[in-house]
């Protein structure tokens, strides 16, 4: 029998090069496979996350600066001050504080030298539901802050700390009447305008311009998108003894039968309206002030704020 001289010699060594790097290719997978599972922690790139509290969950807020402190609950879905005052709280801003729940940090150091971190005094302390967030020190390399939460202490940005607001009137929501309160009636002087079969009307035009309902309907919405451009809280106790002729008080009446107090404090060169259970003061520029105060002014502009 004839055999082919190195034929099937040259076929095994493929076979056996195939083989080979079919193992290694498999003995590399695995490992890796392995790897990742038994990946530690600490090497996650999506870092530590500060709290497992659902934003969903939080129905209270506390902020504390030194011995001052402001309390936010959320009622019905919207959120109020309490503390030390009581006003419809601004909900952009409130979302913001949240923030924090969802931050991850690259750092996480035991809590075990508070003077180290700058957490003996604590610049800030935020509280939400019963989660304590303690801000301390800043790092002079990342310039980033240490975060106290539980037993662990966290390096974050600074920002977060920047948006807790030392006065409790930085977090009052910027509209005169919130979206859930709906107003039926406005009194002010000389004139009152009243929600009549789903159509507003007007008792008394102090101009003698006879206005359409659409134009009434244009001024009762500008009550209602109005937004300041500044507050501020008064410093004078407001009764309904010695008010000035300039110092006239707006009554809105709402759908829950409660009822508004704003007094005019000033109208010119803006527009200054305090409230006066809250004590807090809206300010409007001159343009937007007039639309509030005369109907038919906001008729003929047919503008909004």
């Amino acid at each position: 029998m004839e055999y082919l001289s190195g034929g099937f010699g040259e076929e095994d060594k493929t076979m056996a090069y195939h083989a080979r790097t079919n193992l290694v290719m498999l003995v590399t997978i695995a490992g890796l496979a392995i790897f990742l599972y038994i990946k530690p922690q600490s090497q996650d790139p999506q870092g530590y996350k500060l709290s497992s509290l659902s934003v969903d969950a939080v129905d209270q807020i506390r902020i504390v600066h030194q011995d001052e402190k402001i309390i936010l609950k959320k009622t019905a879905n919207r959120w109020y001050l309490t503390e030390p005052l009581h006003a419809s709280a601004d909900e952009i801003k409130v979302k913001r504080l949240l923030e924090i729940l969802s931050v991850r940090s690259n750092h996480r150091l035991p809590l075990d030298d508070l003077e180290r971190f700058g957490l003996d005094k604590p610049n800030a302390q935020l509280y939400i539901n019963q989660e304590i967030f303690n801000f301390g020190g800043i790092t002079p390399i990342t310039h980033e802050q240490y975060v106290a939460v539980g037993e662990s202490v966290y390096l974050v940005s600074p920002r977060y700390a920047v948006m807790l607001p030392s006065q409790p009137v930085n977090l009052v929501s910027p509209r005169l009447l919130p979206e859930t309160e709906a107003p039926v009636r406005f009194d002010l002087a000389g004139f009152s305008v009243s929600q009549l079969d789903e159509t507003w009307v007007i008792s008394s035009d102090a101009s003698g311009q006879l206005l359409s309902p659409e134009e009434i309907f244009r001024w009762v919405q500008s009550w209602q998108l109005a937004v300041a451009t500044h507050l501020s809280l008064s410093m004078e106790k407001l009764d309904s003894v010695g008010v000035s002729a300039e110092q006239q008080e707006i009554k809105i009446s709402l759908q829950n039968g409660q009822s508004i107090h704003f007094r005019i404090q000033q109208n010119e060169p803006e527009l200054i309206l305090t409230h006066v259970e809250e004590g807090i003061s809206y300010i409007f520029p001159n343009e937007l002030g007039k639309q509030l105060l005369d109907p038919s002014y906001a008729g003929s502009r047919h503008a909004l704020p």
